[in-house]
């Protein structure tokens, strides 16, 4: 069985994140909702199961800080960072649309979706949205989250 087939991760990380060299997304919002920050660096020296344990918290995961402090002091000898920048809140509005995502939609000359469906997205699916939009520049995962979520609908011109 493929490792993506056991965890929490999305058709569109499969490629970046299948073998769990990079942070899949359930692992960011479960860093960012515990105010917590693991550098790539220290993530890819962790061991594979260690990652793969990680990996199988499911995003809201009660336990997730406790077993990211336990498995950091065993394999990286040292306690994760506490986050200095407090992470957008954005995603969770339901009555409004981020104004990165917005921009993200510009920029891939897609239709941002009806506030309805954006409401109607679970939050993790919206905080993977919104952490997909935080940059001025169109984010490669954009496009493929958008379609996989439903959402991508192109511009018509008349």
């Amino acid at each position: 069985m493929h490792l993506y087939q056991r965890l929490p991760i999305f058709v569109f990380e499969i490629e970046a994140c299948e073998n769990l060299k990079f942070i899949t997304m359930a692992i960011r919002f479960n860093l960012d909702r515990n105010g917590l920050h693991l550098s790539l660096a220290d993530w890819q020296r962790l061991p594979q199961e260690a990652r793969e344990t990680l990996a199988s918290c499911v995003p809201g995961d009660e336990d997730f800080a406790a077993r990211l402090d336990e498995i950091a002091r065993a394999h990286l000898g040292q306690d994760v960072e506490r986050s200095v920048d407090a992470a957008s809140s954005a995603w969770q509005n339901v009555n409004a649309l981020p104004p990165g995502l917005l921009r993200q939609c510009e920029l891939a000359d897609l239709l941002p979706p009806d506030v309805l469906d954006w409401g109607a997205l679970t939050p993790f699916r919206r905080y993977v949205l919104t952490k997909l939009s935080r940059r001025d520049t169109l984010n490669h995962c954009f496009v493929p989250a958008m379609l996989e979520f439903g959402l991508a609908q192109t511009q018509v011109e008349l």
